[in-house]
């Protein structure tokens, strides 16, 4: 067999993946490791930029790093590029335009996959493809290795992991701050943007899709008392703040990864609620009314073209075609709250009904800074890495397919390493109800 390169990263001149270079020119080399990696896209001039501006910047010379050239509208180069790696780590997006190619190339190649979608069509898409053939090539195929959905699904099951008795259900409160005044640009790259709209945008075959997901692949069974969701803006003292729904795909992976250790683990299904805070009423309503306007306004042709092409007008200056600053972006912090509730008593298997309400209460938390590219990129590389060197630990009992993180990364020490690189997951307090 050729040699293959350890991680690859693709679209490494993309935004994203400029931001993952730092990481995994530090931590492949960190504990020992000695793990080998280059960069892959459309244009070697690029890379070998982007490579040069990178390597100034952190002091290191990455002259030597392989450059690969691959373009996803070209499914050769999708397989070539494939073959030359053990593992990659996929930044092109959207994904629901562009991350079929690539996982086809990598399950024909034997090669893991990794990516940083929040995109639960294209995610649960995958699954339906490949649910079989990545397991018989004993390949992982796993998307949301960011912001969205690490925090909540992996915290989630960190949350199960670390709670004495039965966990029952899960309340995740979003919470995304500053540390110095107003941005003087953009927050978030348009690349997220341009995936948000196309996702309402397809709402309705979004939905046919869900239909045909649901119905391969059971949901795990929702024990009483039933967790409501509440769509109503709210106070919540453990945020101290007001909620609005947090729809993103983080809700549709958690239950995707319980789902998986109730069929696979025998660990009973946690429920899971989502929600974003935002520290005044207003500000939830405005959230809420502007959700409404983008959601009214992609369905249709010109709606969706004026979305796309001033996004700065329907998000304050959040997003933005222009490049975010590197001093915006370093200046934000995510912190993640979660409420759960269950019982002091150990059920006695996965399938019991407790016919009393809930006795016990559990406060933690997931925080970090530089939630939508520092954060994320460390995610990424560190799930990468992890997946290389803990093999025997993940999902499957290291044989491959296609899973959510919080299922895929349970039983590894993942948790540990964010934790020793400043993302911290913490257990603050639990407390029996009387």
């Amino acid at each position: 067999m050729t040699h293959r390169l350890d991680i690859v990263i693709f679209g490494a001149s993309g935004f994203t993946g400029m931001h993952c270079i730092p990481y995994i020119a530090k931590h492949s080399k960190e504990n020992g490791r000695n793990l080998s990696w280059g960069v892959a896209g459309r244009s070697e001039e690029k890379l070998k930029s982007v490579l040069k501006e990178i390597g100034d910047k952190i002091d290191s010379n990455l002259d030597s790093i392989e450059v690969i050239v691959a373009d996803v509208k070209d499914p050769a180069s999708m397989l070539r590029m494939a073959k030359q790696a053990k593992l990659i780590i996929n930044c092109v997006g959207p994904y629901r335009f562009f991350g079929e190619s690539v996982v086809d190339a990598c399950v024909e190649a034997g090669t893991h996959h990794i990516d940083v979608s929040g995109e639960s069509d294209y995610m649960e898409a995958m699954q339906l493809k490949h649910y079989q053939s990545a397991k018989e090539k004993g390949v992982y195929v796993i998307s949301g290795c960011g912001l969205e959905c690490i925090p909540i699904d992996l915290g989630t099951v960190f949350l199960q992991q670390k709670f004495e008795g039965t966990l029952h259900s899960v309340n995740t409160y979003t919470e995304l701050s500053r540390d110095n005044g107003s941005p003087k640009g953009p927050l978030f790259n348009y690349g997220t943007w341009d995936s948000l709209i196309n996702v309402l945008s397809n709402l309705k075959q979004i939905q046919r899709e869900k239909k045909r997901f649901n119905e391969t692949f059971k949901k795990p069974p929702v024990f009483s008392p039933k967790l409501a969701f509440n769509l109503l803006p709210h106070y919540v003292k453990i945020a101290k703040g007001w909620t609005v729904p947090y729809l993103t795909a983080d809700r549709s992976v958690a239950r995707r990864s319980q789902s998986y250790l109730y069929e696979n683990e025998n660990i009973r299904p946690v429920q899971v609620g989502t929600y974003l805070i935002m520290p005044w009423l207003m500000g939830a309503l405005m959230v809420i009314f502007g959700g409404l306007v983008l959601a009214v306004l992609s369905r249709f042709k010109l709606g969706k073209k004026l979305l796309l092409d001033y996004p700065e007008w329907f998000t304050f200056g959040l997003f933005s075609k222009k490049t975010p600053l590197t001093e915006d972006i370093e200046n934000c912090r995510f912190t993640i709250h979660f409420y759960g509730l269950g019982w002091k008593e150990k059920t006695a298997n996965k399938d019991e009904q407790i016919n009393k309400p809930p006795n016990k209460a559990v406060k933690a938390l997931v925080k970090g800074s530089n939630p939508g590219y520092g954060a994320t990129c460390l995610f990424l590389v560190l799930t990468a890495i992890t997946l290389l060197t803990e093999t025997d630990k993940m999902a499957n009992k290291g044989k491959g397919g296609v899973l959510p993180p919080g299922a895929a990364f349970a039983k590894t020490t993942l948790v540990d390493q964010l934790n020793r690189n400043g993302v911290t997951f913490e257990i603050l307090s639990e407390e029996e109800i009387k």
